[in-house]
């Protein structure tokens, strides 16, 4: 007995198919799981970038009022730099564990020569003194110097420039961000003038000079 395969109408496939698509639009099963999948990667991002910038600023902050301390405190005759380097290192380390701190110190004359150099007339503009070309000689040095400034604490009425550099690793690190970003670094600068505890030696004098 041969079986007569049974043919389906055309007009069926085409009530048969708009009826698949509205029941899988109107199908919700699993939409929670894909919006929480395209939210949670963002909602991350701003959380743990809002607790890496609030560490930053509070660090910058307490940096700036230790830094300012220790520079005012180094300006005394009987001012221990050393000290006040070694307070404001605890200070950083208090709220950023493991981070480099580096200080330096230079010292002017006066508060107009802080961190500027001499006036140099760069023909061949490659930022150097070369042969031939004239500055402004104010140390008396016969030389000239990019930074007036000198290392260290300087002696009475000199101005100081007290400059201390962190880089740390954030406790808090951004997800799905280059390496190149992992470390900060913030820095932070006082100046001030040494107590006239004793007569000021030197002086800055405009003096034309030939490299």
């Amino acid at each position: 007995m041969i079986k007569r395969k049974r043919m389906v109408p055309a007009s069926l496939h085409r009530v048969a198919q708009p009826s698949l698509l509205r029941r899988l639009t109107r199908d919700s099963a699993g939409v929670t799981a894909v919006e929480f999948a395209l939210v949670a990667p963002i909602f991350l991002m701003v959380i743990v970038g809002s607790l890496d910038l609030g560490q930053m600023v509070y660090a910058k902050s307490v940096l700036d009022g230790v830094v300012e301390k220790a520079a005012r405190d180094s300006t005394l005759e009987s001012g221990d730099t050393t000290l006040a380097d070694r307070v404001v290192k605890r200070a950083v380390l208090e709220i950023l564990p493991e981070a480099r701190v580096s200080a330096t110190r230079k010292s002017y004359f006066d508060f107009n020569s802080a961190n500027r150099g001499e006036e140099l007339d760069d023909v061949n503009g490659d930022g150097d003194c070369s042969p031939g070309e004239a500055y402004t000689d104010l140390n008396g040095n016969d030389a000239w110097d990019e930074d007036l400034g000198a290392a260290g604490k300087g002696g009475a009425n000199d101005v100081i420039v007290y400059t201390v550099n962190v880089a740390y690793e954030p406790v808090f690190a951004m997800p799905m961000v280059p390496l190149d970003w992992s470390t900060r670094e913030i820095s932070a600068t006082a100046v001030k003038r040494n107590q006239p505890f004793g007569k000021q030696s030197g002086s800055y004098s405009a003096r034309p000079k030939t490299c």
